[in-house]
């Protein structure tokens, strides 16, 4: 390594390393092992949060991307890609190429797991959203308050998005935010017009005191209604889609296979 390569890559790395260093073991110094999965956890939310509130993350449902694992690849992408491109040039040069590449090979990684991680989150919302608008009718009808009710209902359907955004929605009333900013909020969170024609509902039914058991249980049946004209608008998709493998990989190798015999038995009649 020479004078520059020092000055450049060596030095910055050894304060950058003693920095993070320094940072581990005060975060981590009354921590034991096992909280260190949930510190990274917390960690990697709260950017994801700041990334939101900087309208870094702009698509739909970006905040119920919990999941760690669009993180952990990218983390794991960007440092191979990283170490690769160090062993291949290890000149100043090369190392700030390196940098840029494990930098933009993490981002992308992780924008895309995250967007991934996102549509699946509204799927599983909307494909819950029924069963709980459905409980949370029986709730009413059974003599229960709406605030209970909606409580009852995060705590009993299947943990998920849906009942994490009913249980901050919940937390959010009970940390004494108004009626009204609490709604909103959750229906900025939530990019599905079913949910918020529920909430709404809740709503609605909250400040005018009127029953809300029938007309939860009608937008109930109407949401399975529209899954199951979705499912088969799926169904019969799938035979649009299947049209290009079947004709371009399974017919040619099925002809091939019925007319080998053929065309060999043709090939070996012809005079050389």
């Amino acid at each position: 390594m020479t004078r520059s390569d020092f000055l450049v890559i060596g030095l910055p790395a050894f304060l950058g390393g003693t920095l993070v260093a320094y940072i581990a073991q005060r975060a981590f110094r009354k921590l034991s092992l096992r909280n260190v999965p949930q510190s990274y956890r917390a960690t990697h939310l709260d950017f994801k949060e700041w990334m939101i509130n900087k309208r870094i993350l702009r698509f739909p449902g970006a905040c119920l991307a919990d999941s760690m694992r669009p993180w952990i690849t990218g983390e794991a992408v960007g440092i191979f890609l990283l170490l690769s491109s160090l062993s291949l040039d290890r000149t100043t040069q090369g190392a700030m190429d390196a940098a840029g590449i494990g930098f933009l090979s993490f981002a992308c990684t992780t924008y895309i797991g995250l967007l991934g991680s996102s549509r699946e989150a509204l799927r599983s919302l909307r494909r819950e959203l029924p069963v709980a608008c459905f409980l949370f009718s029986l709730l009413l009808e059974s003599g229960m308050g709406a605030s209970m009710a909606l409580q009852e209902t995060s705590i009993s359907i299947p943990p998920g998005p849906l009942s994490r955004e009913l249980g901050e929605l919940v937390r959010a009333r009970s940390l004494g935010f108004s009626r009204a900013d609490s709604f909103d909020r959750a229906m900025k969170r939530v990019p599905l017009e079913d949910y918020r024609l529920f909430l709404n509902h809740v709503r609605q039914g909250e400040r005018l005191g009127i029953g809300l058991s029938g007309s939860l249980r009608g937008i109930s049946e109407k949401m399975l209604e529209d899954q199951d004209h979705h499912a088969e608008t799926i169904a019969q998709q799938a035979a649009v889609k299947m049209l290009f493998p079947l004709v371009c990989f399974i017919f040619p190798a099925v002809f091939l296979i019925i007319l080998s015999p053929v065309i060999l038995g043709v090939w070996d009649r012809i005079p050389a």
